[in-house]
């Protein structure tokens, strides 16, 4: 287990190109570090073997009562927010009022991804993930390809009206478990209309978006991503 071979395969598994090397420092965050083994311990990253969940809380004001007009009713809101990496770079991200127990359940089939799903890639830059997501389509298959007649195969033309959402998050560290939190640092929403695209930025306040925190999915380890070798 402490072969260095082994250690630099789970680093590329992590970062990928932005990988960088042992004898110079992270330009990133100008740490160095003494073997693959240090860097998979001590480099921020994101954790692969369940999700990060936020719970978010609210009141919503009723409308008045015909029969009494001093009385308004509150209603308690609550839904939770759900963001799964995997190994390859792509990110699922819903938003649903499911508990965790059956709200991991909705993303944990990543072939299958239901209309709710935000879907798109990540990167890593230092302690800091970018998320780039986009509604999923029901209209087009998973191979971004539609089948004609006679069994042909067409590449769908690109929608001229979409929406992505670019989203900046912190990665934090809690005294149990390293890089098992995500803090909002930026989220956008880009709306493309007629090859016109409009952006708007959301109010990242404490009580509209909570910071996420890791949480394992024992189920998220029974499919393979990749032929085992």
């Amino acid at each position: 287990a402490r072969d260095e071979e082994l250690w630099r395969l789970a680093c590329v598994k992590v970062w990928g190109l932005s990988i960088g090397t042992l004898d110079a420092q992270d330009a990133e965050n100008s740490t160095v570090y003494y073997s693959w083994r240090d860097m998979f311990i001590r480099r921020e990253r994101v954790n692969f073997s369940g999700c990060y969940i936020s719970k978010t809380t609210y009141l919503r004001m009723g409308e008045n009562s015909f029969q009494d007009q001093f009385y308004r009713p509150v209603q308690l809101v609550e839904y939770y927010r759900y963001i799964r990496f995997m190994p390859d770079g792509k990110v699922l991200m819903m938003t649903s009022a499911d508990e965790p127990s059956q709200g991991v359940t909705k993303i944990r089939n990543v072939h299958n991804i239901r209309p709710d799903v935000l879907r798109g890639r990540y990167r890593l830059f230092g302690d800091t993930v970018t998320l780039v997501l986009q509604k999923s389509s029901q209209s087009r298959a998973t191979t971004g390809h539609v089948r004609q007649r006679r069994g042909s195969v067409m590449p769908l033309d690109e929608d001229s009206n979409a929406t992505q959402f670019l989203i900046e998050l912190r990665i934090g560290h809690s005294p149990k478990r390293r890089c098992s939190q995500l803090v909002w640092s930026h989220y956008t929403l880009v709306q493309k209309r007629n090859k016109v695209d409009t952006s708007s930025e959301f109010d990242l306040t404490d009580a509209k978006y909570p910071s996420l925190w890791f949480s394992p999915v024992k189920s998220y380890h029974l499919d393979a991503d990749a032929p085992l070798v």
